[in-house]
């Protein structure tokens, strides 16, 4: 589930569990006062039509008047508790007649009341006593209906209902609202992480505010400038490095030719020994030369139009030489061949070299490297495709690191694919590496097109 989603379902839920712990509490409080309220007035009401009663000359026919209807029901009893009359609705009283509590209060001279169940459902049951001339006459015991406390429960009920459903819709807007404002400047925040994984390190992450986020971003922010600043100095480091060293190595590789030019002074083993040195300071020196290249890959420049077929053409004459001589053919497909791409000066036809040299040098004698090229989707799109033992797809990812080899069977350093890989990142290109049908590899440069 996504944060957004997360922040409102919290919010409801909270909101939830605020109403829960409010509004039932105050509906069962009302419930109860609904009653109480109308246990006492109903109480009232029976004690004033008992004393009505008590004066009345006929109160068989008084009673059957003042109770009409299935809302209220009347029976009168004599101080013993005897029927004195029939009442007025016998489905309204208990079924059993057993001593009534409320009428056994009323004999004793007090109104009593009580919720009972009687054959047409729950009612209250209210005993009343009648007094003449001082004394006790008989007890007005009558039956209440509680719907009008039910429809009043009910109302209660629905209204709070109402309430909390609109309080859960404002409170699903205002989570929404809240969440969407966190979520989008979080997700603010995560682009910028996410540029500064792929190597934008000066772009700064701006969020307003003054909370835990902007903090987050600003020490984001300071974490990507110190990065920036180390890796700048790491790459100026390697760049002067190696430039330096050049100096020194060229000067011993011109001492040790001006040795060996010298024939006749050295001896056989000697002689061998110069060649050996003169061999590792050119390996000395194409590894600094390679190490110049991947400095310049990572760093900027201006791009200029490029027609793509003649750039192609022109790093396959620059590895033909070295396809000669590991008896490899190189076979070229080249449509679109006005299409034109932006690149800085070289780079395509650099990336595009170090591919090559890298499917010559591994491929077996007597084979060919097919390349093709072709415009696809708005890219010009470059395939090189050789017959060697392919690589790995656990190393595919490594192969465009510095100096790491899926093999150690050819000479190298392992920086041409990584010389490739930054510069086609350098210019919105990409670098693919996939395994080709029948052993080998398949890789595919994709660089962007003028329209």
């Amino acid at each position: 589930m996504s944060l957004r989603k997360n922040l409102v379902v919290a919010f409801l839920v909270f909101a939830f569990g605020l109403l829960t712990v409010t509004l039932i509490p105050f509906g069962v409080v009302s419930v109860h006062s609904h009653l109480r309220s109308f246990v006492d007035s109903q109480s009232v009401e029976t004690e004033r039509v008992a004393a009505a009663l008590s004066r009345a000359p006929d109160s068989g026919h008084a009673l059957v008047e003042r109770y009409e209807g299935p809302t209220a029901a009347g029976w009168l009893l004599d101080a013993s508790g005897s029927q004195v009359t029939q009442p007025t609705d016998r489905q309204a009283f208990p079924a059993l007649l057993t001593r009534a509590p409320e009428v056994e209060s009323a004999r004793r001279g007090a109104t009593a009341t009580r919720i009972a169940d009687t054959p047409g459902g729950r009612r209250l049951m209210i005993a009343s006593p009648l007094f003449k001339s001082g004394r006790l006459s008989g007890v007005l015991w009558s039956s209440i209906s509680l719907a009008p406390v039910r429809n009043e429960d009910r109302a209660t009920w629905a209204q709070l209902a109402a309430i909390g459903a609109v309080v859960m819709i404002i409170a699903a807007l205002v989570g929404v609202f809240l969440s969407r404002r966190i979520a989008r400047r979080l997700e603010i925040v995560a682009a910028g992480a996410k540029r500064f994984g792929e190597g934008h390190l000066g772009e700064t992450i701006v969020v307003g505010g003054r909370d835990e986020i902007t903090a987050l971003a600003g020490t984001l922010n300071t974490m990507g400038a110190e990065i920036d600043r180390l890796v700048h100095r790491e790459k100026d480091f390697v760049a002067a490095a190696s430039h330096q060293i050049r100096t020194p190595l060229t000067a011993i590789k011109i001492r040790i030719d001006e040795l060996l030019a010298t024939n006749g002074t050295h001896d056989a083993e000697e002689t061998e020994y110069l060649k050996e040195m003169a061999e590792e300071v050119d390996r000395l020196t194409m590894l600094t030369t390679r190490l110049l290249d991947l400095s310049s890959a990572e760093t900027k420049h201006d791009a200029r139009p490029l027609s793509a077929a003649y750039a192609v053409r022109e790093a396959l004459d620059r590895i033909e030489p070295l396809a000669h001589h590991f008896g490899i053919s190189l076979d070229l497909d080249v449509h679109a061949e006005d299409s034109q791409i932006m690149a800085a000066p070289g780079a395509f036809e650099e990336a595009l070299f170090n591919v090559l040299d890298n499917a010559v040098k591994y491929s077996p004698p007597g084979e060919v490297v097919d390349v093709s090229a072709a415009r696809e989707d708005g890219t010009f799109v470059v395939r090189v495709s050789d017959h060697g033992p392919g690589i790995g797809s656990e190393q595919r990812a490594r192969v465009v690191e510095p100096f790491y080899r899926a093999t150690r069977t050819k000479t190298g350093y392992g920086l041409g694919l990584a010389i490739s890989s930054r510069l086609c990142t350098g210019a919105g290109a990409t670098l693919e590496l996939d395994k080709r049908r029948g052993g080998g590899t398949t890789a595919t440069i994709r660089w962007p097109a003028q329209h």
